[in-house]
């Protein structure tokens, strides 16, 4: 059994899930529509392998690759529906979706292609090929199904199979949404249209060919920088404090997916190379695996000029020589042995406590700051280990006497874990970054799409509600002549991690309170659903920004509450079948009538939720 809640699986019959504690339910219930990607992949021949073999011998084999299979698709963040003969299907993005979900199930395909050449050297006799296959779209999510119950249906899963079926052996292949969400990550090649089975129209397909950006990461945006100069201003002054003063500060830019942490910190950090400092850069990993301090890790790399792919005694070697650059003779050694360990290329020897780690660390940033003023950016860090944050911790309040500025980009929900970070720092700013603003927004529209009409820059605008993100993926669908009514998956998938990641209340609430409109109200949302503390879901919701309490109601003697984009209640509404949808407006309507003291005053709301039930 999966749980809807984290999507970590349960032993058969289990009343909560281990690894959350949720309550489980008996599955076959609550259903939900979902932007997922689905991964088949299946073995080559198999049933020319099978003939005349042993039948145990087939049974390990097929251990062997499911195993393996198994266990990459689920690093990458995805879930094993099922085994069909020697086929696995596995969904990206349920129960909780990710805004890079069609991202993990690409590199998780190539993973399991690179799996079986490992499998196949490893042992002896084995000569397994397999194909495999990603396509995006929307299906139909079972929450918590029980055993044999299918998580996902849907179009997309028959084209997902059909599309693999396609594939060269050791072969990928992507449908076109899947392609337009990972074009900036891969390098693809374009095939000739797939003759699908059961498909009325060909199948547009892509084959992926090799992978070019590190997991997660977006392409550097081009769109003139807008909206953000007062932010840009407090980096500044900051900046040239920390170089007056000797004395390292941390900033910790918060800001949800596409907000323009990244793109601001990337202007900053070009500013502050001009103007003769050294930008140090370091990410932390949504899935993969990584040694704890990798984002430290790809900063000592940049500073001994290490490339990914060197071999071991080469890597050691450059780090030995960079350090003997920076370090006291009689340190070099021991600093080589512990940043070997941030590298993740191991100790000649058994490691002594971390806190010399961390001292060595240290050392580095000092003996760098002596040289010119530095700033180490940290991007991610609401993906990162406590290692990494006892690191970033400890070199903001150690660091001595250097000019040093360390900069962290998270999202809101880093600190919303209940984390204290920055708490014991003297020298922190936490610096919110804001939608833009109008104007801003329609500077940015209006560079994106230069041969617009204004109704058209207007609709953006209007829709993207500032965003940068969604400003420049809803340009480019009007580029591209994509219908107006369709929203980019990419928009669709950062507004989703955003529900998904809500405790559950909260999101029962925000899913009931998409059908009551745009604006609804505390006591409709009370008395329609079954939620336990409505007020505590709807504090949780307005402390995240998803929606804002209204000073004055339209309904007299109730709270009135407004999402806070459209496109928060468009993802939320969509999210549930027609079936509910239906079910929530009737009962909506109804307790309408029989609570209003004058039901011709809401003539207008009754009669919309009638209609839609």
């Amino acid at each position: 059994m999966i749980c809807g809640r984290c999507g970590s699986e349960a032993p058969d019959g289990a009343r909560f899930c281990p690894a959350c504690g949720n309550e489980l339910g008996g599955g076959t219930g609550l259903q939900e529509r979902k932007l997922v990607s689905i991964l088949f992949v299946d073995v080559v021949g198999s049933t020319a392998r099978a003939d005349g073999a042993d039948p145990e011998d087939v049974r390990d084999r097929n251990q062997l690759y499911f195993s393996d299979a198994r266990e990459r698709i689920e690093r990458h963040g995805g879930i094993v529906e099922k085994y069909i003969g020697d086929a696995v299907m596995a969904v990206f993005g349920a129960p909780l979706a990710r805004v890079d979900d069609a991202e993990r199930a690409v590199r998780a395909g190539l993973s399991i292609l690179e799996g079986i050449q490992e499998l196949n050297a490893a042992n002896q006799g084995l000569d397994l090929e397999v194909r495999g296959a990603v396509c995006t779209g929307e299906a139909v999510i079972v929450v918590e199904p029980t055993p044999g119950e299918a998580l996902a249906t849907g179009d997309i899963v028959n084209t997902a199979a059909r599309l693999q079926n396609a594939a060269a052996p050791g072969g990928l292949l992507v449908g076109e949404e899947t392609h337009r969400l990972t074009r900036h990550a891969f390098r693809f090649e374009p095939i000739p249209a797939v003759d699908a089975k059961g498909k009325a129209a060909l199948v547009a397909a892509w084959s992926v060919l090799e992978a070019l950006e590190a997991p997660g990461s977006r392409p550097t945006s081009h769109t003139p920088l807008a909206g953000r100069g007062r932010e840009l201003d407090l980096l500044a002054s900051v900046w040239d404090r920390a170089v007056e003063d000797g004395r390292p500060h941390m900033v910790t830019i918060l800001g949800p997916a596409g907000i323009g942490k990244s793109r601001m910190a990337r202007e900053a950090s070009e500013r502050i190379e001009r103007a003769g400092g050294r930008a140090l850069w370091g990410r932390s990993l949504p899935y993969e695996e990584q040694t704890p301090y990798r984002a430290a890790g790809e900063m000592v790399r940049h500073v001994a000029g290490i490339f990914e792919r060197d071999p071991v005694d080469v890597a050691r070697a450059k780090l030995a020589g960079a350090l003997e650059d920076l370090f006291p003779p009689a340190e070099v050694a021991d600093a080589t042995r512990y940043l070997s360990l941030v590298l993740g290329l191991g100790l000649d020897a058994p490691a002594d406590e971390a806190i010399h780690l961390l001292f060595t660390m240290r050392m580095l940033v000092e003996h760098l700051a002596e040289r010119q003023p530095v700033l180490l950016v940290f991007e991610d860090v609401h993906w990162a280990d406590d290692a990494l944050l006892d690191a970033i911790d400890y070199l903001v309040s150690h660091v001595r006497d250097a000019r040093v500025v360390v900069l962290a980009l998270a999202r809101p929900e880093f600190l919303e874990a209940g984390r204290t970070w920055g708490g014991g720092m003297v020298g922190h700013t936490t610096l919110p970054l804001e939608p833009l603003s109008g104007d801003d927004a329609k500077a940015v529209a209006a560079a994106l799409l230069p041969e617009a009409d204004p109704s058209t820059i207007a609709r953006v605008v209007s829709v993207a509600e500032g965003n940068p993100l969604f400003l420049e993926e809803l340009g480019a669908s009007v580029a591209d002549e994509v219908s107006g009514d369709e929203l980019p998956s990419t928009v669709w998938a950062a507004i989703a991690g955003r529900i998904d990641a809500l405790p559950p209340d909260a999101r029962a609430a925000l899913l009931h309170a998409s059908v009551i409109g745009q604006d609804f109200w505390r006591g409709v949302l009370e008395g329609t659903g079954e939620l336990a503390e409505v007020d505590e879901a709807l504090e949780a919701l307005e402390s995240r920004g998803l929606i804002l309490r209204r000073s004055q109601s339209q309904v007299e003697g109730d709270v009135e509450f407004a999402f806070k984009h459209v496109l928060i209640r468009d993802v939320a509404y969509g999210t549930l079948p027609r079936g509910s949808r239906r079910d929530l407006h009737a009962a909506i309507a109804r307790f309408l009538e029989e609570t209003s003291t004058d039901p011709a005053d809401l003539g207008w709301l009754l009669a919309h939720h009638w209609r839609e039930a």
